[in-house]
């Protein structure tokens, strides 16, 4: 239940997690793509008013990763009355029989999970029907599978470049922006730098070099609220932070069936709380890596 009370909570770790980003940006080596890490507020399980407020804010990249919620949140009248200029990501797994309905969705900015040449067949010729007249090709990243874990979606990364020279060269409705992956979760960055990204990075320069690209012109959706400043740090583009900005997320049929359960930490507690986690494990990993 939204309570008026948290629109300050999401207003202030909202900024938290901007300077933060603006200040990962800094630090990133100048060999790097000069390409400003671009912020995805990830709204999962939260109400239209959080968006609302966090767009209030001056967020406009919003992420998802239910067909059904991102359809039902893009199409909410408090939403599409206050948020004209929001950017819809869907970063879920997307099935084929649900790529109509996604790309039905108003101010859709961009499919960051098109995981095989089959689906990327079938969201261009959706999208073609869709699109009718215009001209205007979809933004979509392909996802690989960077930890190899059997329960992640994504492409072997051995298919990276097949993949993407497919979509560039066989689905003309579609606007090939990136890579991005998920990775392991839990990842502890004390141990070096996070080896999903570091195989995001090697995905890309192989891209790169095949297809004679320019590295700032393949974007990289890579790190979420614990780790996104690492993940800016060797080179995302792209950041997905939900609960750090939001507040722990609130499932059906979990804390609501469970006895006295404790009360859900605030954004702003909860933001406090993970980034000092991840800077005690970012200094430790700069100390280890001089």
């Amino acid at each position: 239940m939204w309570k008026a009370a948290m629109s300050e909570e999401v207003g202030k770790a909202l900024r938290s997690v901007v300077e933060r980003v603006n200040q990962a940006a800094v630090r990133r080596p100048k060999d790097l793509p000069a390409v400003p890490p671009r912020l995805v507020a990830v709204s999962k399980t939260k109400p239209p008013e959080m968006v609302v407020e966090a767009y209030s804010q001056g967020q406009r990249n919003f992420g998802e990763n239910y067909v059904n919620e991102i359809v039902d949140k893009a199409s909410d009248p408090l939403i599409l009355a206050s948020c004209p200029e929001i950017k819809w990501h869907f970063i879920g797994h997307l099935q084929k029989n649900n790529v109509n309905k996604l790309l039905a969705v108003p101010n859709l900015f961009l499919v960051e999970t098109v995981d095989s040449a089959k689906l990327a067949d079938r969201v261009n010729s959706s999208w073609q029907r869709l699109r009718g007249a215009s001209t205007q090709r979809l933004k979509v990243m392909v996802q690989i599978n960077t930890s190899g874990e059997q329960n992640k979606h994504g492409l072997p990364p051995e298919d990276t470049v097949t993949t993407v020279k497919h979509i560039v060269s066989k689905c003309t409705a579609l606007q090939f922006l990136g890579l991005m992956t998920i990775g392991r979760y839990g990842y502890d960055l004390s141990l070096g730098p996070n080896p999903d990204f570091q195989m995001l990075l090697s995905r890309r320069q192989e891209l790169c070099d095949s297809m004679k690209l320019p590295m700032e012109e393949v974007e990289l959706s890579m790190g979420m609220s614990t780790d996104y400043e690492h993940a800016i740090d060797v080179g995302s583009t792209n950041v997905r932070v939900g609960s750090v900005i939001f507040g722990n997320r609130e499932y059906p049929n979990s804390a609501n069936n469970t006895p006295n359960p404790s009360p859900a930490a605030s954004p702003e507690k909860t933001a406090k709380t993970l980034s000092e986690q991840a800077a005690t494990k970012m200094q430790h990993l700069s100390v280890s890596g001089k």
